[in-house]
C-alpha cells in the first residue's frame, strides 16, 4: 500500500469516528440564532454576545479535538510504517508528543472556560445559573 492510500483511509476513518463522537451542532446550524423573533428589532444585549462565545468555543474545540484524534492516528500509522528507521520513529513519536500537548492544552482551556462561566454564573449552555454566581456586598 502506498503512504498516500494509508493517509486518506486515516484521514477519512478519523472523520467518521470524530462525527460519531463529537456532539451533533445539526440543530445549530450558525453560532447565531437567526430564527428568534425576539431579536428582528435589533434589541441584543450582553448576554446575547456571551451565547455566542459559548457556542463559538463549543465549535473550536470540536474541531480542535478532532484534529488531536487525526494527529494520533497519523503517528500511529507513521509508527507502524517506521520499517525499524529510527528516524522515522522518532518523527512517530514526536508527533504523538504534539498530539498530547495539544490535547492538554484543549482540556485546559475547556476547563478555564467552564470556570470562568461558573463564577459568573452561566451554565455551559448559555442559561443562567443563580445559586453558584459569585456576589460582591457593598456594605
Amino acid at each position: 500500500m502506498s503512504k498516500k492510500f494509508l493517509i486518506a483511509l486515516a484521514f477519512t476513518a478519523a472523520i467518521s469516528i470524530s462525527a460519531m463522537i463529537t456532539p451533533s451542532v445539526s440543530a445549530q446550524t450558525s453560532i447565531i440564532d437567526n430564527e428568534s423573533s425576539d431579536y428582528q428589532d435589533g434589541s441584543y444585549d450582553l448576554d446575547d454576545m456571551v451565547l455566542i462565545v459559548i457556542r463559538a468555543s463549543k465549535i473550536i474545540l470540536g474541531i480542535v479535538g478532532s484534529l488531536a484524534l487525526l494527529m494520533f492516528i497519523y503517528g500511529g500509522i507513521m509508527f507502524l510504517i517506521s520499517s525499524g528507521s529510527s528516524d522515522k520513529i522518532t518523527k512517530a513519536k514526536d508527533i504523538l508528543v504534539a498530539a498530547v500537548i495539544g490535547l492538554i492544552i484543549v482540556f485546559g482551556s475547556f476547563l478555564i472556560i467552564k470556570y470562568v462561566l461558573q463564577v459568573i454564573g452561566i451554565n455551559w449552555d448559555g442559561t443562567k445559573d443563580i445559586s453558584t454566581a459569585t456576589t460582591t456586598i457593598i456594605p
